[in-house]
C-alpha cells in the first residue's frame, strides 16, 4: 500500500510537548455522537460522567497483552491464535505512535499488538465481548480503529499490509466453570483503509477551531441537560 499524500506534516515529536494539543481515534470517535461534547471535552475538559463501569474489560486487556509478551519471547505466535493469523508478533513491539499533524495539533494511537509479515505491518487489536460476536457485523467504530492504526504506522515510515485484526474474546457457557472458564476467540480480518483518517482528523480540528456547536439531536447527555435546566 502506498503511502498516503497530505499537505500536512508527520513528524515524530514527544508526547511531552505541551504546545501539542494531542487527539486519539477515541477522541475524534466522539465528534460523532455529539460534536458539542466533544467541544467541550477537548477544549473546556468537561467529558461525559463515566457513571459505574467495569473495569473488568481493561484487565483483560492486561492479560492478553502479557500473554501474547510471553510468546514474543519465544518467537511464537500464541496458541490461543496459532494459525488463525498471518505472520509474526513484531518483535520489538512498538506499542505508541505520536504523530504531528500540524503546530497545534497531533494524532496519536496505542496499539495492542502488531504482526509483521513479509515485511508489512498489521494492526491487531483485542476486544472483550459480552455478547457472542460469531456472525455479527463489524461496528464502524472498529473500522475506524483499524484505519487510525495503520494509518500512525504508515506515516511511521512502515509499510502496512493493507488489513489488520480484531480479536474478540467472550466467555462461553459451562456447567464446569471450576475447570476454567471457556473462551470463545472470535477473528475478523478488517481492511484497513488509512487514507480516510486524515479527514476525520481534519474535521475534529476544524470543529475545534470554532465556537461551540450544536448537540446531536439523540445525545442523551445534552438531551438531560437541557430537560433539566428548565428547573433552575
Amino acid at each position: 500500500m502506498q503511502n498516503h499524500g497530505s499537505q500536512m506534516s508527520f513528524l515524530d515529536v514527544s508526547p511531552k510537548e505541551k504546545k501539542i494539543h494531542w487527539l486519539s481515534h477515541t477522541a475524534i470517535e466522539g465528534i460523532n455522537r455529539c460534536p458539542r461534547c466533544f467541544w467541550l471535552a477537548q477544549i473546556k475538559k468537561i467529558r461525559q460522567p463515566e457513571g459505574i463501569q467495569s473495569r473488568l474489560a481493561s484487565r483483560f486487556d492486561i492479560v492478553l497483552k502479557q500473554y501474547f509478551n510471553a510468546y514474543r519471547k519465544k518467537g511464537e505466535v500464541p496458541p490461543l491464535v496459532a494459525g488463525k493469523l498471518e505472520g509474526t508478533l513484531q518483535d520489538p513491539f512498538k506499542e505508541k505512535y505520536f504523530h504531528k499533524i500540524n503546530e497545534k495539533y497531533g494524532f496519536w494511537g496505542k496499539l495492542d499488538e502488531c504482526l509483521v509479515r513479509d515485511g508489512e505491518f498489521i494492526p491487531v487489536d483485542f476486544k472483550t465481548s459480552s455478547s457472542d460476536p460469531r456472525g455479527k457485523e463489524v461496528l464502524d467504530a472498529y473500522q475506524h480503529q483499524i484505519d487510525a492504526y495503520a494509518f500512525l504506522i504508515q506515516a511511521d515510515g512502515k509499510t502496512v499490509a493493507g488489513y489488520g485484526y480484531l480479536i474478540f474474546f467472550y466467555p462461553d457457557l459451562s456447567e464446569e466453570v471450576h475447570n476454567g472458564f471457556p473462551m470463545i476467540t472470535e477473528i475478523k480480518k478488517v481492511e484497513a483503509h488509512p487514507e480516510n483518517v486524515l479527514k476525520r482528523i481534519e474535521k475534529a480540528i476544524d470543529c475545534l477551531e470554532h465556537k461551540m456547536p450544536d448537540s446531536s439531536p439523540d445525545c442523551v447527555f445534552c438531551n438531560w441537560f437541557n430537560t433539566v435546566k428548565k428547573f433552575y
